[in-house]
C-alpha cells in the first residue's frame, strides 16, 4: 500500500517553497514535502530516496538555481530509468524562450510563477488533482 503523497519541491527561494508548500495543503493536508534549495541537494535526496524506496509523486523545480540548475536536474533525472518516471513540473519566473523550448524538448511542464494568490490557488488545485490524486477541487 502506498504512503501519503510526497512531492519534492526545489528551490533557491524559501518564500517560494512555503508559499508553494501552504497553497497545495490547503487543498490536501495529507501531502508530505521534502525541499532542496538547488539542485545537488535535490539530485543527493532523490538518489537517497531511490535507495530507501520512497521516490517523490511529483518533483516542483524551479530553473533559474545556485549550484546546479534546473536544466542540468533534469538532464541528470533523465539519465536515470527510475527517476525519469517520476512527474516533474517547473515552477520558474523565467518566461525565456529558451526554458520554454527546453521543457518542452523534454516534456516537462512548465508554470510561470503567479504574482497573485489566486493564480498560486488554482495552481496549487491543479498541482493536487493531478499528482496526488485528489478530485476534490
Amino acid at each position: 500500500m502506498k504512503g501519503r503523497p510526497l512531492f519534492l519541491l526545489v528551490d533557491d527561494d524559501p518564500d517560494d517553497i512555503m508559499l508553494l508548500r501552504d497553497a497545495v495543503q490547503f487543498f490536501d493536508n495529507n501531502i508530505q514535502f521534502a525541499e532542496a534549495v538547488n539542485g545537488r541537494k535535490a539530485i543527493n535526496y532523490l538518489y537517497d530516496a531511490k535507495s530507501q524506496d520512497r521516490l517523490p509523486d511529483l518533483i516542483v523545480l524551479d530553473i533559474n538555481m545556485p549550484v546546479l540548475n534546473g536544466r542540468e536536474v533534469i538532464a541528470m533525472i533523465n539519465k536515470d530509468e527510475q527517476l525519469k518516471q517520476i512527474p516533474l513540473v517547473v515552477f520558474s519566473t523565467s518566461s525565456y524562450t529558451g526554458d520554454l523550448m527546453y521543457c518542452k524538448e523534454h516534456a516537462v511542464e512548465l508554470i510561470v510563477k503567479p504574482f497573485g494568490m489566486k493564480l498560486l490557488m488554482d495552481i496549487a488545485s491543479g498541482l493536487v488533482v493531478k499528482y496526488a490524486g485528489n478530485t476534490k477541487y
